[in-house]
């Protein structure tokens, strides 16, 4: 009846345009045209006729329903500040998603941290916010309050999230889970949110996390009036280029990703200012039910664990710098942990408050911890393991007592290249076999003979 209903809206419209025009074009000539070209109706609350290929949000309009819009349709929203948005039912399609994007300057949604949010999808899929619309702006979105900044929520999926300032959240600066509830709909074997890429975003002054990625309980999941439910999976995330500062909680906080997820290339600055609980003050959080890989990014003062692992036991941490942590550079707990070994490999940490590297993990039938720089004063605080039954396999690790013991070419300036006259140069063993064949800096690592230990090679 729905497609019924459209198709004779749809032949109102071409007749009315064939009359104004002095001209004849049927039906078939438009059914014959694809995608963006088509003509539909936008909801855009006055019912006007709206060319797919684009449309325009008004700025007093605070929600876009996306049922009649168009996969491969750009929506702009016009420079100048204006409230929070909603978005939903947007469906775009893998070959023509439908762009979110900013037009003529930067677009401001400003909301008090009492509201929900400050832009919301419900129930979209194949889309991209991208704040890429004006090349003189770096950020094209600001999203400024909102007890969440942004949050992709109610089942939404397959969507990119680039170029968008998030600040003065009271809690999450982005989020993008659907908690599992009573309906069938949302929980796990039902659901998964899936090709998710948020990169190029900068998150800052947020009363939580900055990323919230994913349900953080996978294994014991919510206890609702129906029993236990549990949550979606996260499939296909990456998670790059972004940067996060002055957060209440963890910098990047990633849950229930479990396959192909990458979290890379990110700098966290100075997370967990204002922690709702304990242990919620870590750099960034490979959470449960998480695995793949995290790599190349850069933790600065964290007052608790730089990065925290409670993954699935498919993790390899490699090539990351992690500076000043107030408790561990890296720990590692297993809880819901099926898979074969945690993997830290060519990790440079720099000033613990207590272990570079501390490990929980007494259920996972291997820790891999090799090639490793770490500057801590006592060489016994380097490598720690919580008693016996955590299985060890340890090589090549290089432990300093001083920053200027290692002889970075300037590691106060955030250069942290060595120099020539480094003593840790050649000290690692090769890891291709590993998967690791390029350092912090994106340079190809020595493919035979020793390397260095550390984030850069020489």
């Amino acid at each position: 009846m729905e497609m019924k209903n459209y198709l004779m809206r749809l032949g109102a419209i071409v007749l009315v345009a064939s009359a104004f025009m002095g001209c004849t074009k049927n039906a078939d000539k438009i059914n014959g045209l694809k995608g963006a070209n088509k003509l539909a109706l936008a909801n855009d609350g006055a019912g006007e006729i709206a060319n797919t290929n684009t449309y325009t949000v008004k700025p007093n309009e605070w929600f876009v329903d996306g049922t009649n819009i168009m996969p491969g349709t750009i929506i702009y929203i016009p420079a100048g500040t204006r409230g929070a948005l909603l978005l939903k039912n947007l469906k775009g399609t893998p070959e023509n998603p439908i762009i979110i994007t900013n037009t003529g300057g930067k677009v401001t949604l400003s909301t008090s941290t009492t509201a929900s949010y400050g832009f919301k999808t419900q129930n979209c899929r194949y889309f991209k916010v991208l704040g890429t619309g004006d090349p003189a702006v770096k950020y094209g979105f600001n999203v400024n309050g909102g007890n969440i900044g942004m949050t992709m929520d109610d089942l939404s999926s397959d969507f990119e999230i680039a170029n968008v300032e998030v600040r003065n959240s009271g809690f999450a600066g982005i989020m993008a889970k659907t908690d599992p509830s009573c309906d069938v709909a949302t929980q796990r074997g039902y659901f998964i949110m899936d090709n998710v890429q948020i990169h190029d975003n900068y998150v800052h002054k947020t009363g939580g996390e900055g990323l919230y990625i994913g349900n953080s309980f996978y294994a014991e999941g919510r206890q609702l009036s129906c029993g236990t439910v549990l949550p979606h999976d996260v499939t296909n995330l990456k998670v790059y280029n972004n940067l996060t500062d002055s957060t209440g909680c963890e910098g990047i906080q990633v849950g229930s990703a479990t396959l192909n997820c990458e979290v890379y290339k990110n700098i966290v600055k100075t997370p967990g200012v204002s922690p709702f609980a304990s242990g919620q003050n870590n750099g960034i959080q490979i959470g449960e039910g998480t695995g793949g890989k995290c790599y190349r990014n850069l933790v600065k003062n964290a007052p608790g664990n730089g990065i925290i692992v409670l993954g699935l036991g498919d993790n390899l941490v490699y090539d990351n710098i992690i500076i000043n942590p107030g408790v561990h550079g890296i720990f590692a707990d297993s809880r819901f942990t099926p898979g074969p070994y945690f993997q830290f490999i060519n990790n440079t940490i720099v000033n613990p408050g207590m272990y570079g590297i501390r490990m929980n993990s007494e259920t996972i039938a291997m820790n891999i911890v090799i090639n490793n720089l770490i500057i801590v004063p006592l060489a016994a605080n380097a490598i720690n393991r919580m008693d016996s039954d955590v299985k060890l396999t340890s090589s090549n690790n290089y432990v300093a007592k001083t920053i200027s013991q290692v002889k970075f070419l300037n590691f106060y300036g955030d250069n942290f290249n060595l120099s020539s006259r480094s003593p840790i140069l050649d000290k690692g063993i090769n890891v291709l076999s590993y998967g690791i064949s390029v350092d912090y800096y994106g340079r190809i690592r020595p493919s035979t003979g020793p390397i260095d230990p550390g984030a850069s090679e020489y």
